[in-house]
């Protein structure tokens, strides 16, 4: 019930500044409210106190003075009775005998204002039914609810339009926040970020402290972009010429089986390079999908898992790839999704002394799994860290420069793509990308 309360307010009232300070406003005014009708009823029931006991008091001393003493019957209104100790027709009952001297309330059986004195030893009880005064006290106590009532719509109405005056120039940075966000998401970020007039005070500072980062922020985007584009393009002819010549190298037939490994070798590591660079243009553009090359998942994994392969079989680990049935048929960028694959599956061959490494895609989301050492809780957050290997037993003799995951989980934002890691130190480790976040 509490959880269903608790959401219940939350659709009503959201969990925003605006809200909290309408409501605060409201509560506010609602307490001062309560505490001045608290303070108004004191006022109330104090005069009625003081004025019924005087006007109570000089009744019995009148009507003592100026009838008893001189005979004649009490001259009273047809709300008000008399009693006098001893006295054979109007004795005091036995209800009224305890009353102290002084004015109080009767409430039982039926309201009345009483006031008791003793006059030369002898006692007096004048009551006067306050019926009618009660239900005049009953009308102002539902007059007052009402207006409180009223008072705390109106406050709430008024908190919220004021919040919502006053926060508009929050609104607006916060619009042009979302936006520049989106720019960012998307790769690009025009120069015209919190430009505009802003009024001289704490938020329009803000707003220009935001424009100036932004700009920064823009300069060194450019200027990143420009330095990948011009390096990538002047290491792809270099990475052509090796190429070329390692297959030239390679058709020799004066080569030993060593010299024919250590070829293959290093025409794995230049086709390794140059997909490296494609990937790097692609993040550079910004631009996934009009790409030269566009494919489905199932055709990149079958295109790379003879590579896959053979690195599993050479450390002696089996390598399972399952398709299910309903597997995701949307096609992407295929540099870049392949890029993922390799960095994932080639760690979990690197990481994996026995055992196998499993493949498996479907519809939403694809896994690599692994029997490796797993990763320790205390590595998990670093994990997706540039140039992070992880522990230096598990790592030892192993080639690499923490490059891989970083690379992948960038290309999963870029794609709006999920990447998420379960591990048990010693259980192996299993790496999923969802392919809607």
């Amino acid at each position: 019930m509490t959880g269903s309360r608790t959401s219940l307010w939350k659709r009503f009232f959201p969990n925003t500044i605006k809200t909290r300070i309408a409501v605060f406003y409201a509560l506010t005014v609602l307490a001062i409210g309560i505490i001045y009708s608290g303070c108004l009823m004191y006022v109330v029931f104090e005069t009625e106190t003081q004025l019924m006991s005087s006007t109570m008091d000089s009744m019995v001393t009148e009507i003592v003075n100026n009838d008893l003493a001189h005979g004649k019957p009490p001259r009273l209104d047809q709300f008000s009775r008399l009693y006098i100790a001893e006295d054979p027709v109007h004795d005091i009952p036995e209800r009224f005998a305890g009353i102290p001297d002084g004015y109080s309330e009767y409430t039982s059986g039926e309201d009345l204002h009483i006031f008791v004195k003793t006059i030369d030893n002898k006692k007096y009880v004048l009551t006067r039914s306050q019926h009618e005064f009660e239900k005049w006290e009953r009308k102002l106590f539902l007059k007052g609810l009402f207006i409180l009532f009223a008072i705390s719509l109106v406050s709430f109405g008024l908190g919220f339009w004021m919040a919502k005056r006053s926060f508009q120039p929050i609104d607006r940075l916060m619009n042009e926040t979302r936006q520049l966000n989106q720019e960012l998401k998307e790769g690009r970020l025009g120069p015209d970020s919190f430009s505009g007039m802003w009024e001289k005070n704490e938020i329009g500072e803000l707003a220009e402290s935001f424009r100036i980062t932004t700009s920064r922020l823009r300069q060194l985007s450019m200027g990143e972009r420009q330095f990948a584009s011009e390096v990538s393009h002047e290491l792809r002819t270099p990475l052509t010429v090796m190429s070329t010549s390692i297959e030239l190298l390679g058709n020799s037939e004066n080569l030993n089986d060593h010299e024919r490994q250590i070829i293959s070798r290093a025409q794995r590591t230049a086709s390794r390079m140059k997909e490296m660079i494609s990937i790097f243009l692609n993040l550079v553009r910004q631009d996934y999908e009009h790409t030269e090359k566009i494919a489905e998942i199932t055709e990149i994994v079958e295109e790379n898992e003879p590579v896959w392969r053979r690195e599993s079989d050479a450390k002696g680990l089996q390598l399972i790839v399952e398709f299910h049935e309903n597997v995701c048929r949307e096609k992407f960028n295929a540099i870049l999704v392949a890029s993922v694959f390799n960095n994932l599956v080639f760690n979990a061959i690197r990481y994996t002394k026995k055992g196998h490494v499993k493949i498996v895609v479907g519809k939403d989301s694809f896994s690599v799994l692994d029997t490796g050492a797993g990763i320790s809780a205390s590595e998990k957050e670093r994990i997706f860290d540039k140039g992070y290997r992880g522990r230096p037993e598990i790592t030892e003799g192993i080639a690499g420069y923490g490059l891989g995951l970083s690379i992948a989980s960038r290309i999963c934002d870029v794609l709006n793509w999920r990447i998420t890691m379960e591990s048990h130190e010693g259980n192996g480790t299993t790496f999923t990308v969802s392919f809607n976040r």
